[in-house]
């Protein structure tokens, strides 16, 4: 393994003067720092030739002979020196003043060991030429090529940010959005290279920078990218080569074979595992052992690590993972797509909604509002039943309970009515009323005057029952409604008996205002139990809903895969219910499929031509 195959993490503070933030430099990555100008400035020009080099005393070309490089430099070609940020496996990298564009740069120099092979240099400079001539929101930008002194240089735009691999380096995932919408704008620089016949074989944390934002990536360093054959059939980078960084190799780069766009998505699938879990899908003591996991063995799946990471991500990630290329998405706009698909799922997940496309009323909404209407129906039926049930119920206890103390009051007040002695039964009257309990008590004669009231004005006069509703008759009292004072009153008249004989009447009355209150109250709480089973019902035959709208999309999304022409698509879920079973047919439907499709053996016989 080559000394570029490092994954090693150098820390390089800056001198005080400089403004960049000292950040962790992966292998070669580009150093990333505080812009200090204006928005990016496109590819300048490429230096073929060998500018004038401008030394102090003593002064070298950054990335020489040790004792020199300890040295301070001024000036390099154009090129302010202010600080030396890292040096990787293959580069030194520092922080230079560009006058020509009126901004700080990183600019990386090749180091004088890999100098020394000739077609090394000169494939570093093509392949820098190429990854220069890169323009996209997501890749950082080359602003100037060349060799000073033999020693090839890049100069590349300072970004404000972080890179991933700070993020990922306690080993806590990242938000699930987050990562999607990285992954998005990953796959769409990997697209944009890869159609301009680039490919960058060493896409890990490290390479890949977060800007500020924190919404914005950046894919750095193409200085070990490969180009594509020329149109000649001449292959630039050399089959066997062996570059990037064993931890995020696919599996055709760990076995030196040749290389292409999808080796790019193989890695970018085992960054997304790891932002999503925390870990890398494949660890081992060495490289041999690591190699021959990431050849032979699956990674341990994400459900496993993170159960709420959406089954179709999974999916994607699992696809860009596969060994075989040719069973990898084909394309970083395929990926873009598939991730823009998990996306657009899950925003619509989160606004409760079906996204932009009109497809009519989803089956979760339907099923919810068919459930809570017949609910509805049926408890504002029971709640009717139940609370007239409860007022005649209760209507029923309190005619008992004022019947009974209507007796009651009668029978203490017999002997007194019986010897005419209306003192003793008037303070008698008057003590209950204390109570408050009463609405009124009144107490007649044998002849039907009024002898002792609630209300002193009644006394000595004929008594006349209120005009109201008579409610009949139990247990010799007669029971009436009728308004006092605006407010419902129950009425009892109990005749007062000595032996048998009546001597005079008690009319007492209930207010019925405690017997309302109680009522509203039980309607109220009715309605409530109403409302809250009502809503209860909803939501579950919602959530219900939910769970399972998300297996038929899937299957949907599958056969869209097989209407595409991706016939080695693949549920791959395990469920141990009439789901489950619908993935297993979909599976063995396009095995079939698949295999019909496959072109015969070149050893198989001919077809025998049937007779007749």
């Amino acid at each position: 393994m080559p000394e570029a195959a490092r994954d090693e993490t150098l820390h390089v503070s800056a001198p005080p003067d400089a403004d960049a933030r000292a950040v962790p430099l992966d292998a070669d990555a580009t150093r990333i720092a505080p812009h200090t100008a204006g928005p990016r400035a496109p590819l300048t020009h490429t230096r073929l030739n060998t500018p004038t080099l401008t030394r102090g005393s003593g002064l070298t070309l950054p990335g020489g002979s040790s004792q020199a490089a300890e040295l301070e430099v001024r000036q390099v070609g154009r090129y302010q020196i202010l600080a030396k940020l890292g040096r990787g496996g293959m580069a030194t990298v520092f922080r230079a003043h560009d006058p020509d564009i009126g901004r700080d740069v990183a600019i990386k120099f090749l180091h004088a060991s890999l100098c020394e092979d000739e077609e090394y240099r000169a494939r570093f400079l093509r392949e820098a030429r190429a990854a220069g001539g890169l323009s996209h929101p997501h890749i950082v930008t080359v602003h100037d090529v060349g060799e000073i002194d033999g020693r090839p240089y890049m100069a590349m735009e300072l970004l404000e940010g972080e890179p991933l691999a700070d993020l990922l380096q306690g080993g806590q995932p990242l938000p699930v959005r987050d990562v999607v919408v990285m992954g998005i704008q990953l796959a769409q620089a990997l697209d944009y290279a890869h159609q301009r016949g680039i490919v960058h074989r060493d896409i890990k944390p490290g390479n890949i920078a977060r800007l500020r934002d924190g919404k914005t990536i950046k894919v750095m360093d193409f200085g070990i990218a490969h180009m594509a054959a020329s149109a000649a059939g001449e292959q630039r980078t050399r089959v066997g080569d062996v570059l990037g960084t064993p931890q995020y190799m696919s599996p055709e780069q760990m076995q030196g074979g040749k290389i292409d766009g999808r080796s790019d998505l193989f890695t970018a699938g085992i960054v997304l595992y790891q932002m999503l879990t925390g870990q890398r899908p494949f660890q081992g003591d060495s490289v041999v052992t690591l190699a021959l996991k990431i050849s032979k063995e699956d990674p341990t799946p994400i459900e496993k690590l993170r159960p709420e990471v959406p089954p179709a991500l999974r999916r994607v990630i699992d696809r860009c993972l596969a060994k075989a290329p040719e069973r990898r998405h084909q394309s970083g706009a395929a990926l873009a797509e598939a991730l823009q698909r998990v996306l657009a799922e899950m925003d619509e997940l989160a606004r409760a909604g079906e996204g932009t496309q009109a497809r009519g009323v989803p089956l979760r909404l339907k099923w919810a509002g068919l459930m809570a209407l017949i609910v509805a129906g049926v408890m504002a039926v029971t709640a009717s039943l139940i609370v007239q049930r409860q007022q005649a119920a209760l209507m029923a206890q309190v005619g008992d309970s004022g019947a009974a103390l209507t007796r009651f009051i009668a029978a203490q007040n017999a002997v007194p009515a019986l010897s005419e002695d209306w003192v003793v039964v008037d303070v008698a009257l008057q003590n209950l009323m204390q109570t408050r309990d009463f609405e009124s008590i009144t107490v007649t004669d044998r002849g039907g005057v009024v002898r002792a009231a609630s209300r002193p004005e009644l006394v000595g006069q004929p008594w006349r029952a209120p005009a109201g509703e008579a409610l009949g008759e139990a247990g010799g009292v007669q029971r009436t409604r009728y308004l006092a004072n605006g407010e419902p009153v129950l009425g009892f008249a109990a005749p007062i008996t000595f032996q048998g004989k009546a001597v005079g009447q008690v009319v007492l009355g209930l207010p019925e205002r405690a017997l309302a209150a109680v009522a509203r109250q039980s309607q109220w709480l009715m309605a409530v139990l109403a409302l809250v089973t009502v809503a209860a019902v909803a939501l579950a035959m919602y959530l219900v809903g939910t769970w399972f709208a998300r297996p038929i999309r899937l299957v949907g999304e599958a056969m869209d895969e097989i209407t595409a022409g991706r016939l080695d698509f693949r549920i791959r879920e395990q469920r141990k219910d009439e789901f489950g079973q619908l993935y297993a047919a979909f599976d063995r439907m396009a095995q079939a499929l698949q295999e019909r499709a496959a072109p015969p053996p070149a050893d198989a016989p001919p077809a025998r031509e049937q007779p007749g």
